[in-house]
């Protein structure tokens, strides 16, 4: 009985690294006309690859893949990759999905996503905060005078603004009282109060950690 449990779990414990891929999402920063936070989507045996923001579709391919590696065949989207397939090795580690090329004649696709890192991504659950607390948070925040963040509040939804960052206004999701989702960017801030109770500084939460300072 010991051997078949332990025959059971060994089988268990080397099962097919690339059901890994299936039914998960991830993000990263693509070259694409300019830098795009992008979403690469697996499914069952296709891949999406679109925008963040507004899920403005790059790319639907086809897919097969072992525990090591996948082969990429367009289905349509923006590149010139018609008929020509791409095969790119993969590696988990921890929360990141990292790509290499093995093999890709098409460069539209290898310019784009070759030697790449992809962040897990996480679905957030919203949640309603009293307007009251979201008034709090309102005003001008930055590392620096001349990259303000602009943080407004318009009919209960806070808003998001860079001018001099490239960040259009854009609106924050709750995820709790403190934490809130700027889709736009794939990013969680933090608004960081001190020991009386002030709004002091917004934490964003990108590859690294950024404290943006209250200025006003």
């Amino acid at each position: 009985m010991k051997i078949i449990s332990l025959a059971f779990i060994a089988t268990f414990t080397v099962a097919p690294a690339f059901a890994q891929l299936e039914n998960t999402r991830w993000k990263t920063i693509l070259e694409v006309n300019g830098p795009i936070n992008t979403l690469i989507d697996f499914r069952k045996d296709t891949v999406l690859i679109y925008t963040v923001a507004d899920s403005t579709m790059i790319e639907r391919m086809t897919y097969k893949s072992d525990d090591t590696s996948f082969t990429l065949q367009k289905i349509d989207g923006q590149s010139d990759c018609d008929n020509t397939p791409g095969k790119y090795s993969y590696t988990i580690k921890r929360d990141n999905l990292i790509l290499s090329l093995l093999n890709d004649d098409c460069y539209d696709r290898y310019s784009v996503i070759q030697n790449t890192t992809w962040t897990k991504w996480k679905d957030h659950t919203i949640i309603k905060v009293e307007e009251a607390i979201l008034k709090q948070y309102t005003g001008v925040y930055g590392l620096d005078d001349a990259h303000p963040i602009i943080i407004t509040l318009d009919r209960e939804v806070l808003y998001a603004e860079g001018p001099n960052n490239g960040l259009p206004k854009s609106a924050l999701t709750p995820i709790t009282e403190t934490k809130f989702f700027l889709r736009i960017a794939g990013v969680e801030m933090d608004f960081v109060k001190d020991a009386n109770g002030n709004v002091v500084k917004i934490i964003s939460h990108e590859k690294e950690d950024y404290e943006l300072t209250k200025i006003k």
